[in-house]
């Protein structure tokens, strides 16, 4: 996720806590969507010499958490639990017990790094981690050179996205999908469920990309090839799965035409990146004929969430409520929230 700078934590969203809620109401059809066989390619964007890496990260910090046996137990360790958002009853994920925890895994994230650096004689990058140990020390408060996990939490913005998706399926199924801020990856893996041809997890924080392959394996696709592997299925049900690290909004509507569906949850909770991805999905909206757009939205900040006509053709299609047992001042903030899902779809009007 874009979720920026450590002192962005406090304003953000969707921490869920150590019991599953029940499913929440919501509009639509409760259509469950169907399994697939996934093959999981490495992208492009992360190595090649004209991505942009998200600001903050580093090419070394980005091979550190890169894919691998050690990252993935961290993202499924002892704090996280296998349970699915509250939106989403079809999807177990691998997500934070309690958001106070966030604290505690974000420190183990800094540990990962530090020990990566001095096992490869590294003294270029030194990782911060004064005040990440304090469990009573606000994230706003807190020093440290790495992003929080924020792909921990499942953001009721993207929970709002995914439900849309498995309820209307045909919006993504055969179909080439691009999920930007992923995070923990609820949408792409509502997309992969719901039948898209391809799906790439685009997130600045690399251990988000491991998160969200890890959440794939747990809602029973079939992820292999995780290294990088040319194998390809014929099956008619397969769905490629990607992952990038690359800073997108950086990037032109040309550079992603080939994704017939572009979607983003829960990017506007600070005001430079509501304006940057506003300003970004409605450029990229028009990319090519047929090309769909999507914005998940809980409205966190009225000052700077999407109003109509934020962009061209784009429309309030769907709205959910999303109730969480319990919440933490460090993630979601309050327990009830309604969320809009905002699509566009070019050459439609």
């Amino acid at each position: 996720l874009w979720r920026g700078h450590a002192g962005d934590m406090s304003a953000c969203t969707a921490a869920l806590r150590r019991a599953p809620s029940p499913p929440s109401a919501h509009r639509g059809v409760g259509t469950r969507p169907r399994a697939c066989a996934v093959r999981a390619a490495s992208s492009s964007s992360a190595t090649s010499p004209a991505a942009v890496l998200g600001e903050g990260w580093s090419a070394s910090q980005v091979a550190i958490f890169a894919d691998s046996p050690t990252t993935r137990a961290l993202v499924t360790c002892d704090l996280l639990e296998l349970r699915p958002p509250e939106l989403c009853p079809e999807l177990p994920m691998w997500l934070l017990r309690d958001g106070d925890d966030i604290l505690e895994l974000w420190a183990r994230t800094e540990k990962l790094a530090a020990e990566a650096c001095k096992n490869a004689g590294d003294k270029k990058e030194e990782h911060n981690t004064e005040g990440v140990n304090n469990g009573s020390t606000a994230l706003s408060n807190t020093k440290s050179s790495l992003h929080p996990p924020y792909w921990a939490v499942p953001w009721v913005g993207g929970q709002a996205v995914a439900r849309f998706i498995l309820d209307n399926p045909e919006v993504v199924a055969g179909k080439t999908v691009l999920d930007v801020g992923s995070g923990c990856g609820v949408a792409a893996l509502a997309a992969a469920m719901a039948g898209a041809k391809s799906v790439c997890a685009n997130d600045i924080d690399p251990l988000a990309g491991v998160a969200f392959l890890e959440n794939a394996r747990a809602c029973g696709l079939n992820v292999t090839g995780v290294e990088g592997s040319s194998s390809t299925s014929s099956s008619t049900s397969s769905c490629i799965l990607e992952t990038s690290v690359e800073d997108l909004l950086q990037s032109s509507a040309t550079s992603v035409a080939k994704y017939d569906v572009i979607m983003a949850g829960d990017v506007c909770f600070v005001k430079n990146l509501a304006e940057a991805f506003q300003g970004w999905l409605g450029d990229v909206s028009t990319r090519k004929p047929g090309a769909v757009t999507i914005l998940g939205d809980p409205r966190r900040q009225d000052a700077w969430a999407p109003k109509p006509g934020w962009a061209t053709g784009m429309e309030s299609v769907a709205t959910y409520e999303v109730t969480t047992k319990s919440t933490s001042p460090l993630t979601e903030g309050q327990a009830v929230r309604n969320t809009a899902v905002w699509l566009s779809e070019e050459g439609s009007m």
